[in-house]
């Protein structure tokens, strides 16, 4: 609508108005009060009353009043705008962001004038006189209301700067001088500073390096003065006064409580400022028990240059002369670790690194793992279940032992032998990990593996093809024929699948004595007369003839059991199992049958604790009897496995 409409519109209105009132004013003083044309109207009035009652009179017709008119939809009537001098046709007549309707206030007879100024806030384009307008206020976020919003006395125009699109922030901490309680972010209050008289937009007044807060010092309302010259020291660009020449000025020095008069507060030797560091707000304190060496009477030298303080060395019972305690090639402070609190002990046995030749515990002086290139903190550097010294196999002298020659050393080849298996899986299956063909049948033995979660086994002789030198049952007559053999009721049971039923816990025995458990189905056992009985006795397992299922006796329980502890004590305590027959049915077979009551045996040790890797396994069959064949009492003696340490243990 164009404002000439709009002008038209108004005068129609005040026409109407106008009409209104002189036909109301009429019609009360003429028909009812009768005052128009008196003498005609009071004759005939006197001539009809006497004949003619008067009629009742009928009151004029009531005309609805116009709304009030607020073309700009303010808040505000036109006609009230026109008082307050605002536009009627501008909803918010000073620009601000504000409409007039807000701006005006509860009381229209009273406008709100916020500063005062004599120019009511629905006119003034800056209601707070802060020198910044109240439309811009309300795009930076302070108030328009208040000439100092974060009341720090600094008016908001002051604190915002010259440019208004980039407000001044001078401690960068994403809050604009005008909103922040903290200009220079020193942890003093802008206001603190203008009445303590430091610089607000600076975190240290005077530049000497210390912050105003901390020269301040506790009291703000009695600021520190250090050389009573009337300046505080916040203030005062020569406060730096060094009375004792230790390179610490007396301010920092009255900071850190060292004594301004004395060059070595401490009377260590050391100057204070050599012993503060380069760091005033950070002094060192080498030995961290919470007093800065510069107060510290504790000796915080290092004599031996290695990182440790002489005070810490002789806490830990290193040596303070010596780079390496140890002499194992690491220095002191690196076998340490992260924390002097906790120092390192790799293979937790009471010595720390620091002190301990062979850190690792594995018979390997740390030194020579260091020249070899095994890792001197484990004891098997290559996880493959022999420890490393196990692994050199020459009491560490050259060469080194490298079975395949790859040019790595054992210790640190997962593959001895280079045949595509790795030592610790031909540990678990009982291949010689030292050997790429175990069985020496020409067939490699990975090749004869196959899948390492069911190794092939092509006769199903309960032997797998890796430790099977003759497996080709197609073709030998002979193998066949001992299969038959080993099959048949009257000769042999099958074995094979014999199982050992897991002994139940019991407490150990101290010796082992005959077994008299000699039940269909049960193992016995019986110490071999001219072993030793240390480190245990050397013992057969008898084997029942046309068993299905195989159980341990309480003998053979308890013995195996302390053989289990024994062999857990260390990794070279290892023992050999080896398998006996009788002479029924072929030398094949019979040595096949061994491995099988070997393998039976060893299953069972591994069950309850015995590590894989330190048994040992070999068959005999049927060369090797201890009684006579020809009677079935010398048969069973002669169905053995025995059980004794290696030889090689000492």
């Amino acid at each position: 609508m164009s404002k000439s409409t709009i002008k038209l519109s108004i005068l129609l209105t005040l026409i109407a108005t106008v009409l209104w009132f002189m036909g109301s004013w009429w019609y009360y003083t003429c028909k009812i009060k009768g005052f128009c044309n008196n003498a005609n109207t009071n004759s005939t009035k006197n001539i009809n009353t006497a004949t003619n009652p008067p009629k009742a009179l009928t009151p004029p017709a009531v005309v609805a009043t116009a709304p009030p008119v607020d073309t700009d939809g303010d808040g505000l009537s036109d006609a009230q705008e026109k008082i307050l001098k605002t536009d009627p046709l501008l909803k918010d007549t000073d620009s601000d962001g504000v409409s007039d309707g807000d701006e005006v206030g509860m009381d229209i007879d009273n406008p709100i004038d916020t500063d005062g100024d004599g120019l009511i806030d629905i006119l003034d384009l800056d209601d707070d006189n802060d020198g910044l307008s109240t439309r811009l206020e309300g795009e930076i976020g302070t108030s328009p209301l208040l000439a100092d919003t974060d009341e720090d006395s600094l008016t908001d125009s002051d604190e915002v700067g010259p440019n208004t699109d980039r407000p001044l922030d001078t401690d960068n901490d994403g809050t604009i001088n005008a909103l922040d309680i903290d200009d220079d972010d020193d942890g003093l209050n802008t206001s603190v500073e203008l009445a303590i008289g430091t610089n607000f937009l600076l975190a240290d007044t005077d530049g000497d390096g210390i912050t105003d807060l901390e020269e301040i010092g506790e009291h703000i309302n009695k600021p520190v003065d250090s050389d009573g010259d009337g300046t505080i020291d916040a203030l005062d660009t020569e406060d730096n006064n060094d009375q004792d020449n230790d390179g610490l000025p007396d301010a920092v020095e009255a900071i850190l409580n060292t004594d301004p008069t004395k060059q070595d507060t401490d009377g260590d030797g050391i100057n204070d400022a050599e012993e503060v560091g380069k760091d005033s707000n950070a002094p060192l304190d080498k030995d961290l028990d919470g007093i800065i060496d510069a107060l510290d009477t504790v000796d915080d030298s290092d004599t031996d240059n290695d990182g440790l303080t002489d005070a810490q060395e002789n806490k830990l019972g290193s040596d303070p002369t010596k780079v390496d305690s140890d002499g194992d090639g690491i220095n002191d402070y690196q076998e340490i670790g992260n924390n002097l609190e906790t120092p390192l002990d790799s293979d937790e046995d009471g010595i720390l690194n620091l002190l301990d030749s062979d850190d690792d515990n594995d018979t390997l002086a740390t030194k020579l793992e260091i020249k070899i290139g095994t890792n001197p903190l484990s004891s098997d550097t290559d996880n493959d279940g022999i420890s490393d010294a196990k692994e050199l196999g020459n009491s560490f002298k050259e060469p080194l032992q490298d079975t395949d020659a790859d040019g790595k050393i054992d210790p640190v080849d997962t593959d001895d032998d280079n045949d595509s298996l790795l030592t610790a899986d031909e540990l678990r299956l009982g291949t010689n990990p030292l050997k790429a063909d175990s069985d020496n049948d020409g067939i490699n033995d990975a090749k004869e593996i196959g899948d390492l979660a069911k190794p092939v086994d092509a006769d199903k002789d309960g032997i797998i093809d890796a430790l099977d030198n003759h497996i080709d049952e197609t073709t030998d007559k002979q193998s066949i024929a001992d299969k038959k053999n080993l099959n048949t009721e009257n000769t042999r049971p099958s074995e094979a699948n014999a199982t050992i039923t897991p002994p139940k816990p019991d407490t150990l025995s101290t010796a082992i004595k005959k077994d008299k458990d000699k039940s269909k189905d049960t193992v016995t056992i019986e110490p071999i007369k001219d072993a030793t009985a240390k480190p245990f006795r050397a013992s057969r397992l008898y084997f029942p003839f046309r068993s299905k299922e195989l159980k341990a006796s309480s003998a053979v329980s308890d013995f195996f059991k302390e053989v289990v502890e024994w062999m857990k004590h260390s990794e070279d305590h290892t023992i050999t199992l080896t398998g006996h027959t009788d002479n029924i049915g072929s030398k094949k077979a019979n040595l096949a049958l061994g491995i099988r009551r070997v393998m039976v045996v060893r299953e069972m040790l591994i069950q309850m604790g015995a590590p894989f890797q330190q048994i040992d396994v070999i068959s005999r069959g049927e060369d090797e009897p201890i009684a006579n064949n020809k009677t079935e009492a010398g048969r069973l003696k002669n169905r053995r496995v025995e059980i004794a340490p290696s030889k090689t243990n000492k």
